[in-house]
């Protein structure tokens, strides 16, 4: 493997100076967990101050997030509230914060644990959707910027811990929330509530913690799409007289949707605390939640190039710019030649749960502090029932003009109302997904030893196994289609109904008209709140039990056949990986003076042996056989159980130095190199094998994965430089780089297979070129008590800045390297807070700037081939206030606001922000509520 002067000087340094000692993640975190809870943090100063304080005090390069109080996280959202930290951006899903990206590097280059363990994710990938914990559930977070020996390993970006509470550091408490939710969009209010009871016994030497919460809320989100990119046509081929040099772009399915979300999260943890002496500490701990979203969308669907709808186009008006500014189909009050609008009614359920059990005993024993850890964890997303039900109908006329200085376009329907009193025909209904399984588990031995004197005060040293198996099973139907004439044609390959239930819409026979018991009423008013575009309000939804219950009475049989889904085995989408890693490292901790100025010297070596252990359902290219006609043989489908096992071995090397300039101005150094493992897809061990039949001759083709894939690896530099310059204000300043080897690329090559040529595509390490990632981050505190008389002071701020810069190793096909998908270069928060007099307020501003999601691709005319974009986010702002006051001692009532400013989350193409590719709108919400404390 090729490694390149950073990591040969890490090396170089760790062996010429490291002997053989160590410690552990888990006992250096408990130590940390026990300083920050033991401190009774009531306030947002008090928070933020106590996270000022983790971070000073920790030997690598770290910030945090603690409770303002028990039960009081400084957001509702665990997502939300870590994008307060620099250089982490939250990844939303329908205006609610799911997962962050850490300077650039999403979930997959992450490791998030929980009280210091491995956390199972219900996520098809290595992410972890924080959604799913309750943040009235958590104590604090420390994000682990920079590696140490004691860390896990497994994140390039960073290690994320999520702290619970310990019964005898809470004491005996009783604490809760009751509050109401609101989405303004939505128009419905649902309860909140959270309870935390803690009880200690014998003089505080024993303790029990327990905690729950339940949330509910409904919340609407509007969207427009473009839905299967913006294709060339020239005017030749849409109009009888067009000309074929002029062309222009136009989306091929554009839609507008309008959905709504059921959402309920319910949670709990269990903690044991039993501290017999002094010197022995012995917790168990345990964590359940469960997130289930009932998610609804009512969608209209253009099928612009439909062939009815081609063959129907009364006027094109392109652009200047080469796109389409309007087009015409249909005439109105004309429904000789009409045009075809669709109703969609979509249905996203979510059904999650993960829990976790650890059990953990501390000894200290003359200068030893020895740890012994054990946990398990399960996550589970059971939801595999996405789907897509679509009906169609004629309209006279469909106007769709993009011309009209809005980013969403001008829709309208002649005389047509898309309500349910118009006839619709049966289309296609599709229900598939993936059911999730991922289990984890660790059993870790990690010890201190401190000596009484000499340059080195401490010697960390652990071994530990941890184990995570996490597998797919992808559910589908037999036939999505089964409903859908083929063609145009008159008669069904796979319905057995009669001819008096079939309806002629726009020329096409379909089965119909369906039953008003398959469709719903509609109105939807205010779509995209501030958009000014000319759109329909109302439009029909579609029942989908009703519609079933019509399939039905059509042929009972076809539809157990074709529409109930069930495991599908082909297709390399059901698939398993298990990862068993061994561990063990050492590390040592220099402590001195040099010229005065007290230093810090953090040496450390971890090593890792990873077996993975692989499973698919598989095609076998030993079963290639081709017909006389060149095409595949029914034998080429046929799929088995294939198992890889696999093995690895590194040695990751780190060092953390930290210099006290003066009293109050720390200088950090921090090299290492860290690893993050290929995505599971990529190491399932599936070939599949297809053909292009279209082609003559048909054209085959193999697609491989790779069990055997390595590790991704960096090479990482970060240095900082901390000014607390008084007991008011911090100013921190941080450089980091990261030069990342082994990204997994794939490339085809030609190989003949059966005397046959095949274009096989494998997927392998690239050690050769490199991705690179470079930025710094600016993050200031300041509290005006010193400068502001009573009852003013109070007043603070707390503000950073983050700027990245990334080389993806990713080109467009004019050759311009594309960032890192997801990496804004800019992005920043304030918080402006006043806390006083029994009044809390806090407002916080979070600025992200555009960011790319890779290439997508589009088909160009003048090119006669498909050829590739740009596809990049819009810059993102949002505004959220929260304001509490203490009418007691042990009641405050509370208001919280999100997403007050209600920007629209825009995607858009070649960074042009007229070419809009999607766009969606979900309002504000609020809460509000009382919060107790006895």
């Amino acid at each position: 493997m090729k490694r390149n002067y950073l990591a040969f000087a890490i090396s170089l340094a760790l062996a010429s100076s490291l002997p053989a000692y160590g410690a552990d993640d888990e006992e250096k975190q408990q130590n940390e967990e026990t300083e920050m809870e033991v401190i009774e943090v009531r306030g947002i100063l008090s928070s933020l101050k106590e996270a000022q304080s983790i971070k000073k005090e920790a030997d690598n390069v770290v910030d945090a997030l603690v409770a303002e109080d028990i039960g009081k996280f400084p957001d509702s959202n665990v997502a939300e509230a870590m994008q307060r930290i620099p250089g982490v951006s939250v990844n939303r899903l329908r205006g609610e914060g799911q997962s962050v990206t850490v300077r650039g590097l999403s979930g997959d280059y992450n490791v998030t644990t929980l009280n210091g363990r491995k956390i199972a994710s219900e996520t098809v990938g290595r992410d972890f959707n924080y959604d799913l914990i309750a943040a009235e559930l958590i104590g604090g977070i420390q994000v682990n910027k920079t590696q140490q020996a004691s860390l896990p390993e497994g994140g390039i970006g960073a290690i994320i811990n999520i702290d619970t509470l310990k019964p005898l550091n809470v004491g005996s408490k009783v604490a809760g929330s009751i509050e109401g939710y609101y989405n303004e969009r939505a128009g419905e209010t649902d309860p909140q509530a959270s309870l935390l009871i803690s009880e200690t016994f014998n003089d505080d030497e024993l303790g029990i913690l327990i905690s729950a919460n339940h949330t509910s809320s409904f919340t609407r989100f509007d969207s427009h799409s473009a839905q299967w990119g913006w294709n060339e046509w020239s005017e030749a081929e849409l109009m009888p007289d067009g000309d074929p040099n002029v062309s222009g772009r136009f989306p091929s399915w554009p839609n507008i949707m309008v959905s709504t979300d059921q959402r309920e999260r319910s949670g709990g943890t269990l903690a044991l605390q039993w501290r017999p002496t002094p010197e022995l500490d012995i917790n168990f701990d345990a964590l359940y939640t469960k997130y289930e979203i009932e998610s609804t969308g009512n969608m209209i669907s253009l099928a612009l190039f439909e062939g009815t709808n081609l063959d129907n186009i009364q006027d094109v008006q392109f652009g200047a710019d080469g796109h389409t500014n309007s087009i015409t189909i249909g005439e109105p009050g004309n429904m000789d030649s009409p045009a075809i609008a669709e109703l969609l009614e979509s249905q996203n359920p979510r059904d999650s749960d993960a829990m976790q059990v650890g059990l953990n005993l501390n000894y200290i024993w003359d200068n030893f502090n020895f740890n012994v850890d054990m946990a398990y964890s399960e996550a589970e997303d059971a939801s595999a029932a996405v789907s897509w039900v679509v009906v169609r109908t004629a309209i006279d006329t469909l106007e769709v003009n993009w011309d009209n200085g809005e980013q969403v376009p001008d829709i309208s329907f002649g005389d047509t109302v898309l309500d349910e009193n118009i006839d619709y025909g049966a289309w296609y209904a599709r229900i598939d997904g993936d059911k999730v399984k991922d289990k984890t588990g660790n059993f870790n031995f990690d010890g201190t030893y401190e000596p009484d004197d000499g340059i080195i005060s401490k010697v960390l040293f652990g071994t530990g196994y941890n184990m995570q198996d996490k597998g797919k099973t992808y559910w589908s139907q037999e036939n999505p289609s089964a409903y859908t004439f083929r063609n145009g044609a008159t008669d069904s390959e796979w319905i057995n109904a009669p001819d008096s239930e079939k309806v002629d819409i726009a020329g096409n026979t379909l089965w119909g008209p369906l039953p008003g018991s398959a469709l719903n009423p509609g109105n939807f008013d205010d779509f995209m709140g501030s958009s000014n575009a000319n759109l329909p309000n109302t439009w029909a939804g579609i029942n989908i039990p009703g519609l079933f219950d019509y399939y039905r009475s059509l042929d009972s049989e076809a539809f157990d056949q074709y529409l109930v889904p069930r495991p599908n085995l082909t297709g390399g989408n059901t698939y398993g990986v298990k990862e068993e890693t061994i561990h063990a490292y050492a590390e040592m901790i220099l402590e001195d003076e040099i010229a005065g100025m007290p230093y810090m010297l953090d040496f450390g070596l971890r090593y890792i042996d990873t077996t993975v252990t692989s499973w698919g359902y598989s095609q076998d290219p030993a079963n290639i056989a081709f017909d006389e006609d060149g095409l595949f043989t029914d034998a080429v489908d046929t799929v088995g159980l294939v198992e890889f096992e696999g093995n690895y071995k590194k040695l990751l090397p780190s060092f953390n130095g930290k210099l006290g300039l003066t009293d109050d101005l720390v200088w950090r150094l921090s090299l290492s190199q860290a690893i993050s493992r290929p995505p599971l897809t990529n190491l399932s061990p599936v070939t599949s094998i297809w053909q292009n039949e279209e082609k003559t001759p048909p054209e085959n083709f193999i697609y491989e994965n790779d069990p055997g894939l390595e590790p991704y690896y960096a090479d990482q530099l970060d240095t900082t430089l901390e000014w607390y310059y008084s007991d008011s204000g911090t100013l921190n300043l941080a450089f980091y780089y990261k030069e990342l080897h082994g990204f997994v690329i794939y490339e085809p090559t030609r190989e003949t297979i059966n005397g046959a040529s095949f274009e096989v595509t494998r997927p392998y390490n690239d050690d050769e070129n490199q991705s690179r990632i470079r930025g710094y981050e600016l993050n200031w505190l300041q509290t005006f008590d010193d400068f502001l008389p009573d009852p003013l002071a109070g007043f603070g701020v707390q503000a950073n800045y983050t700027y990245n810069n990334s080389e993806s190793g990713e080109y467009t096909d004019d050759g311009e390297q594309l960032p890192f998908k997801g990496l804004s270069d800019h992005q920043y928060n304030v918080v402006a807070f006043y806390e006083n007099h029994g009044l809390k307020v806090n407002v916080a501003y979070n600025y992200r700037s555009e960011y790319s999601l890779g290439k997508q691709w589009y088909w160009s005319n003048a090119l006669n081939d498909w050829t590739s974009e740009t596809l990049q986010v819009d810059e993102w702002g949002q505004l959220d206030m929260q304001v509490g006051y203490d009418i007691t001692d042990n009641i405050t009532l509370t208001l919280e606001a999100n997403n007050l400013l209600d920007p629209d989350y825009v995607q858009y193409l070649n960074g042009d922000k007229n070419h809009v590719d999607y766009i969606s709108s979900w309002g504000r919400s609020y809460r509000a509520g009382v919060r107790f404390k006895f």
